[in-house]
């Protein structure tokens, strides 16, 4: 029978973080993306805390219950390594497997890079890891491209606050594998418009999603907005910068990695040849799965698969540690 999963709080790093928890055991940390909160995890937090393992879902900083400080300088790769780290010490760990899909595929990757002492291993979803390359992403992306209208603070954000009802569905359907508009649109936004209007809401509710959870994101995006999250997003170039030190940034700790061929990301990521890349910077690369038709929202759309994928990696790392 699997055990509750509980709702907690840990002052860590200067804010509260709000976390899921679920079973006991070793420790492993889920970290959500864009416009994710800790749910998202729900059924891989049931399958770990059911295979022995303590489950541990943060709402990350600028996210649903967690602390989200205006200052976006408040928001790079080093205070959400802080923030993970801090959770890992309240916990009583030294260290933990971490879960990470989209920008929190991003902090997975960081947080091998900086701290792999703190790192057993990762298991990543969407977003491979990319070499550093020789300009700050933000700066030298085309001037209609999402991220660069995210850098403004208060247009995109009240536009999505203001859209909230239609937008988290519209985006929830339009970037999975089974949208009923079809393959997922450019992320480039055209002038005049806002991001919000590349998503057309759908007729119902995404089937991989349900009503009770669409019905809690956005209720919790109504009462929070979104300046904390694109607040992520404002860090990028800066991320960049101050990445330098480690370049060339090569992840040594045990890694997985899953995508669908109807994700936005394969669509960025597999004709540069950064995913088939991977094996030359993450030479732990013990697993790597391509899940055919399947959207952004992985953990979610294919959980079995997902789930899957990070039992056995949690498998082979127990067989390498005993």
């Amino acid at each position: 029978m699997s055990t509750p999963v509980q709702r907690l709080t840990a002052e860590v790093n200067g804010i509260t973080l709000s976390y899921l928890s679920q079973g006991e055991g070793p420790l492993v940390v889920f970290m959500h993306g864009f416009p994710d909160l800790a749910i998202s995890w729900r059924h891989q937090m049931k399958a770990v805390s059911d295979g022995g393992y303590r489950a541990v879902a943060p709402d990350m900083r600028g996210y649903g219950a967690s602390s989200a400080p205006d200052d976006p300088a408040l928001y790079t790769q080093f205070h959400i390594a802080g923030d993970i780290v801090g959770l890992m010490d309240h916990l009583g760990e030294k260290s933990a497997v971490l879960v990470g899909h989209d920008m929190g595929a991003n902090a997975d990757w960081a947080m091998a890079t900086f701290v792999p002492e703190r790192v057993r291993g990762v298991v990543v979803l969407s977003i491979p890891h990319k070499p550093r390359g020789t300009q700050p992403p933000v700066a030298s992306a085309p001037p209609r491209f999402y991220q660069k209208l995210f850098q403004a603070i208060g247009v995109e954000d009240d536009d999505l606050h203001r859209n909230v009802k239609t937008f988290l569905p519209a985006i929830f359907d339009r970037l999975s594998g089974s949208s009923e508009h079809g393959a997922p649109p450019s992320l480039m936004v055209p002038e005049g418009k806002h991001f919000s209007d590349l998503f057309e809401p759908p007729s119902k509710t995404p089937e991989w999603l349900g009503e009770a959870e669409l019905a809690e994101y956005v209720a919790t995006f109504e009462r929070t907005g979104f300046r904390g999250a694109l607040n992520w997003y404002r860090n990028i170039d800066s991320n960049w910068w101050t990445a330098a030190p480690w370049t060339p940034g090569h992840v040594t700790v045990p890694a997985a990695f899953m995508i669908g061929t109807a994700d936005v990301a394969w669509a960025l990521f597999k004709d540069n040849g950064v995913i088939d890349s991977q094996k030359e910077r993450v030479p732990n690369l013990l697993d790597m799965r391509v899940l055919e038709g399947v959207g952004h929202w992985i953990a979610q759309e294919a959980p079995d698969e997902v789930n899957d994928l990070l039992l056995n990696f949690l498998a082979k790392l127990e067989a390498r540690d005993s």
